[in-house]
């Protein structure tokens, strides 16, 4: 082994013991004594326990948010609703046991009379001579602002007010009533209603088509002068009402009319009605219907004590702009009146029918004969654009239409259209004689007989607003009564008094 070798394997070995006595070094010595606590420790022990208590309050934070965001939509949910609904402004609770809805109608009318010989006396109003010349013109048929609305789910109730009229009217309260709906014995019927206050009960066929829903501008003039026996707007009473989906039934003990003058003791009467849907399908529905009213008892007019009561029956050519009442049977001492009336009426897609008879009865005092009258009508109506009158079982009778499309001429939409032709016939003519002649006194009734025939153009271009377009011809004959009661100025014993005229009106309407 050379010298060389020698010193490098002793290198390596002096190496090799260097560092195993480094490593020895290095290794702790082991005693019995534990080794001191590395600090590193408690800082991981600190840090969880921070974030078992962050943990611990963002768990707090969102159970309070959760409650938070649970009251805040409970107050909500509890909060009114507020809606407006072809133009109707409404407001109700979230669970519908509490509603109140704003309502508003106006109706203002424009006519041109076209009367044959203006100048002859026909003493028809207020003892005026030349009552024949009639007032071409304007005036606001109906203005009325009113509430209705539900109390605790049962209880209805509306007030509305009225600012039109006939043009010599005051402002009088059209509405005001409450009315319990929360009883249902019938299955698959309505809640039976029971009202209190005044209110229109509907009379006939014609008079449960809402008055803003009306064929022409005003109803047939037999259907208003019944409506106004023992009905008619604030009329007082108190009623029960049922229906279904095919039919209805209403009776009504009734007073006198709000803001009546001239009583002393008010008439107290009735109304009767039922009517019926025997045939309905999808695009077809035929209605039969009855009514009866009457005065139980004739309204005393006198202050003195012996009783003064009497029945005047009297009605206006179907429109309002003049208020001259061409037929008219005067003041008649009375005990009771009874009225009869049966009513047809059917739809078949855009077309509508309908027809009703009347027959009124006085129970007249003084040991005379008792007078009868009669009126009835027939009118019809083709919807150009489609649109259908659907029976209503609330009222009974045919709601009116409601554009499918509203009027926009960008989109081409032009409303509803619809044309409409009627007939009606009132005689309140009783033993009336012979021209020239007189009457027969304490028997001879000569109020009148008129005929009307009209035709009618109605655009809707929305649901809230309207326009009829009505023309007609109407014809009065009727004999001279020389009767005190209506005229001091007669023009004669038997004269003809009656005359013939044709009218036009523009009706401009917004309801909702």
């Amino acid at each position: 082994m050379s010298v060389r070798t020698l010193a490098m394997f002793g290198a390596s070995w002096l190496a090799l013991a260097g560092a195993a006595a480094a490593q020895q070094a290095s290794e702790p010595i082991q005693t019995n004594q534990a080794a001191p606590a590395d600090p590193r420790d408690a800082r991981i022990r600190e840090l969880e326990r921070r974030l078992e208590d962050i943990e611990g309050r963002l768990n707090d934070l969102k159970a309070s948010t959760a409650a938070e965001s649970q009251d805040i939509r409970t107050t909500l949910s509890s909060a009114p609703q507020t809606s407006i609904n072809n133009g109707r402004a409404a407001f109700a609770t979230a669970d519908g046991s509490q509603k109140l809805a704003v309502r508003a109608l106006v109706q203002f009318d424009a006519t041109h009379y076209d009367q044959d010989d203006p100048a002859t006396p026909d003493n028809r109003r207020a003892d005026t001579a030349a009552a024949s010349d009639l007032n071409s013109g304007t005036n606001f048929r109906r203005a009325r602002l009113g509430v209705d609305g539900t109390a605790f789910k049962d209880w209805n109730y509306a007030i509305w007010g009225e600012w039109g009229g006939s043009g010599a009217e005051s402002a009088v309260l059209n509405q005001a009533y409450i009315e319990y709906a929360g009883w249902k014995p019938l299955a698959n019927a309505a809640p039976i209603r029971f009202r209190i206050g005044a209110w229109a009960t509907p009379t006939s066929l014609e008079d449960a088509t809402p008055t803003a829903d009306l064929l022409f501008v005003e109803r047939p003039a037999a259907a208003e002068l019944v409506r106004g026996i023992a009905a008619g707007d604030g009329r007082s009473g108190i009623g029960v009402f049922a229906n279904g989906d095919r039919w209805y039934g209403s009776a009504v003990y009734t007073g006198s009319t709000i803001g009546a003058t001239g009583e002393f003791d008010e008439q107290s009467g009735y109304l009767l009605r039922a009517a019926f849907l025997p045939l309905r399908g999808e695009n077809y529905g035929v209605h039969v219907g009855v009514n009866a009213s009457g005065i139980l008892d004739v309204a005393d007019v006198n202050a003195s004590p012996a009783d003064t009561q009497s029945v005047r029956l009297r009605e206006r050519p179907e429109l309002r702009t003049d208020a001259t009442r061409f037929v008219d049977t005067g003041s008649i001492a009375a005990r009771g009146v009874r009225q009869y009336g049966l009513e047809l009426g059917g739809q078949f897609k855009n077309f509508y029918l309908a027809s009703e008879a009347f027959q009124v009865d006085l129970d007249r005092s003084g040991g005379v004969s008792d007078p009868s009258f009669r009126g009835w009508y027939a009118q019809g109506a083709w919807t150009l654009t489609g649109e259908r009158r659907r029976w209503n079982g609330q009222s009974g009778g045919f709601a009116g239409i409601r554009p499918t499309n509203a009027f926009d001429p960008k989109t081409g939409h032009w409303g509803a259209w619809e044309i409409a032709a009627r007939y009606s016939d009132l005689d309140l003519n009783y033993h009336e004689g012979a021209p020239g002649l007189a009457p027969v006194a304490g028997d001879s009734v000569r109020g009148g007989e008129q005929e009307i025939t009209s035709l009618g153009l109605n655009w809707y271009p929305n649901s809230v607003v309207r326009f009829l377009l009505d023309y007609q011809w109407v014809s009065i004959d009727r004999l001279d009564p020389e009767d005190s009661s209506i005229a001091t100025a007669v023009a004669g014993t038997g004269a003809q008094i009656g005359q013939d005229f044709q009218a036009i009106t523009l009706r401009s309407q917004f309801a909702f």
